[in-house]
């Protein structure tokens, strides 16, 4: 199991993770980064166009994945250096029930 970060870029500012979740394999990871982007994406209030971003980063730092809240698709960084886990605030917690799983992805 992996540690991975989910920082939240909105309105350009960074909401840090500095607690991260575990996953066995970084596409679980990716795939959480999904859920989160959906999530707030299907809040009502949401402004689709604010350029809101999840990101996907493991212990190392780097960035793995992108999801733009309202986009179809992640994009995929893998190998590129990419936002620190630890930045500013922390984003409010994830109910990882409501995704389905726990959160080792289970």
């Amino acid at each position: 199991m992996l540690r991975y970060y989910f920082p939240i870029i909105h309105n350009d500012q960074i909401q840090a993770d500095d607690v991260g979740e575990l996953f066995g394999s970084a596409e679980l990871a990716v795939e959480y980064g999904a859920f989160i982007a959906r999530d707030i994406a299907s809040d009502p209030d949401c402004d689709r166009d604010a350029g809101t971003v999840v990101i996907v980063v493991d212990t190392s730092g780097a960035e793995i994945a992108r999801h733009v809240v309202g986009a179809a698709r992640a994009v995929e960084v893998r190998g590129r250096q990419g936002v620190p886990p630890t930045r500013q605030a922390q984003p409010a917690p994830i109910d990882s029930a409501a995704w389905g799983g726990d959160a080792a992805g289970k």
